[in-house]
């Protein structure tokens, strides 16, 4: 079987990579949405944030398989050096390699807000299960063992109730 001509693959890698950073950048905003949510402690804002960054996730999924496709057709490996192959080949102009660039800068700032909202959210349950020990009148934190070797925590204190 013949490779398509350089230029056509090119034109295809060149779509699907224009497509991937729209639904990169619709995933940051919805990292962004996300993060203004918690912030907020906005439910109905939080859940349409989560809907909206599934939705980017799963086009972004069905990209990168698409592109996955289209460089293993050609023969380069489905490796970490397959694009730059895929660039090497077909990319006299810089089209790809621009694109691409973009769509890993994109990529680094939506990973760094996941982690900072998956941070918020871990705080959140902190402080949350730290307010829930009190109310149970269990020393807040004591997750592995107590001084009897039980893991329920400390009952010393008074609940809240008591106080």
């Amino acid at each position: 079987m013949a490779l398509p001509a350089p230029a056509e693959v090119r034109a295809r890698a060149v779509d699907i990579i224009g497509d991937s950073i729209f639904h990169a950048l619709g995933l940051k905003e919805s990292l962004l949405a996300e993060r203004n949510a918690l912030e907020a402690r906005d439910i109905d804002a939080l859940q349409a944030a989560v809907t909206g960054k599934s939705a980017c996730v799963e086009h972004l999924q069905a990209l990168d398989t698409r592109r996955i496709e289209l460089c293993e057709s050609l023969g380069f490996a489905g490796a970490a050096g397959q694009m730059q192959e895929l660039i090497d080949w077909c990319d006299q102009d810089d089209a790809i390699n621009s694109r691409w660039e973009q769509l890993m800068v994109i990529a680094a700032e939506s990973s760094a807000l996941n982690m900072t909202n998956g941070a918020i959210i871990r705080l959140r349950q902190q402080q949350f299960e730290s307010s829930l020990s009190v109310l149970r009148g269990v020393t807040p934190g004591t997750g592995i063992y107590g001084r009897n070797g039980s893991t329920a925590g400390h009952t010393d204190r008074s609940s809240l109730a008591q106080a």
